[in-house]
């Protein structure tokens, strides 16, 4: 009979521990977000992680886009060169021509000379005229004038064709530009929205690792299966072709020579050494350089304007986000021609990195901590795009492909 005043005591209790928690639920901020159920969270991470891919692959065809637009820029400029060569060329076979045209109508005596229209020569210049001209010493031939005319116009045309290839490719360009901001300024949205909860950031790293783990292992694998079709390239077929067999007799009776051992198969060739793993983060690791939404592509070696090659990873942000050192060391900031609003980090592990087309610096040249703000996302220098071009000189040396280091940290 005592045992029914405890029970009632307990479940008293127990409905009171659940009205405070519902309590400090609805009055500790946080306390509800923090309650999120882990499939929710699962969710709220796919969301994120599908915003950075749609943001990855927009900036990926911008910048790609941009390539190809340095292209024709630069075979505009060596149309532009040969047009001026083969018109060089015509003027001056059009100076020794009409000065040969001059001297024919002097020797022959004629008063008032006329002055050809050469660019029209076959119509207005006669055969005896032409016999002239050619008597008169004149250095070419009005079939190779002609011939060279005829070259000037297929340059003309040829640059006419490549300008208006550039005008469509920077039109399209512009529009790719905009498709990428945008998807940048949602994917901001969505994290601003999502990335509250800490159920959701310890999701998506998961996922983010998850991604990694897949990359590194289908690498691996298309390297094993590189190898192995290399060695299989390399070994012999399996034997060579059968001696053939002495005849069974011989008119003289003489024995027939033996038939030459056949030559040693070839020794396979090496495998070839599987790709190396992404770049060492010079020591103790990097952070990601982007301090906030963003989306980066790999452009390591696409060609740009003047003829250079692409040394950096791009990574696009809103204008204004802020850009941290990788690693501590010493910033030294500048302004470059190409680079605009830039800075050089100076890793302690020895490493440099450089960061282009800043918007703005935050203090000036000093020593820095891992994680420090150094200047934000813009685009200053020779971009049109705001975005951060970023660099890794391992050792301080030549520049390598940076898209691991981000890969691996953003």
């Amino acid at each position: 009979m005592s045992a029914g005043p405890d029970r009632r005591r307990s479940a008293v209790r127990r409905l009171g521990a659940l009205a405070v928690a519902v309590a400090l639920a609805a009055t500790v901020p946080g306390f509800a977000s923090a309650q999120v159920d882990t499939a929710a969270a699962e969710q709220a991470a796919r969301e994120i992680q599908a915003a950075r891919d749609r943001a990855n692959a927009a900036s990926q065809a911008m910048f790609d886009a941009e390539s190809a637009l340095d292209e024709l820029s630069l075979a505009i400029v060596d149309a532009e060169r040969e047009l001026a060569t083969v018109e060089a060329q015509a003027d001056s076979m059009r100076s020794n021509l009409e000065a040969g045209a001059q001297r024919a109508f002097a020797n022959s005596g004629a008063t008032n000379p006329l002055f050809v229209d050469l660019d029209d020569a076959n119509d207005s210049i006669t055969a005896d005229r032409q016999a002239s001209v050619a008597r008169g010493s004149a250095s070419v031939e009005l079939d190779d004038f002609d011939a060279v005319m005829d070259e000037v116009d297929a340059k003309r045309t040829d640059l006419e064709r490549r300008q208006n290839a550039t005008a469509a490719a920077r039109e399209q360009y512009e529009q790719l530009k905009q498709v990428a901001e945008n998807e940048v300024v949602e994917l901001t949205r969505i994290e601003e929205q999502r990335l509250q909860d800490e159920q959701v950031r310890i999701a998506l790293e998961r996922e983010r690792q998850r991604r990694l783990e897949q990359e590194r292992a289908a690498a691996a694998a298309a390297a094993a299966s590189a190898a192995s079709a290399s060695r299989n390239v390399a070994a012999p077929s399996g034997g060579g072709a059968a001696a053939p067999a002495p005849a069974s007799g011989s008119s003289n009776g003489a024995t027939p020579a033996p038939a030459p051992a056949p030559a040693p198969a070839p020794a396979p060739a090496p495998a070839p050494a599987p790709p190396s793993p992404p770049p060492s983060n010079a020591g103790s690791g990097i952070v990601c350089p982007v301090a906030g939404p963003h989306a980066f592509a790999d452009t390591w070696g696409a060609p740009r304007s003047g003829g250079r090659s692409h040394e950096g990873v791009d990574m696009m942000a809103s204008r204004g986000t802020p850009l941290v050192a990788v690693e501590s060391g010493y910033a030294q900031f500048k302004t470059t021609r190409l680079g605009g609003n830039s800075v050089w980090v100076n890793g302690a592990s020895g490493t440099r990195y450089f960061y282009a087309h800043l918007s703005a610096w935050e203090g000036s040249s000093r020593n820095v901590s891992r994680g420090e703000v150094i200047g934000y996302v813009g685009a200053t220098g020779n971009t049109s795009a705001n975005h951060l071009h970023f660099e890794v000189h391992p050792g301080g040396g030549r520049a390598v492909n940076p898209y691991p280091y981000v890969r691996a940290v953003c």
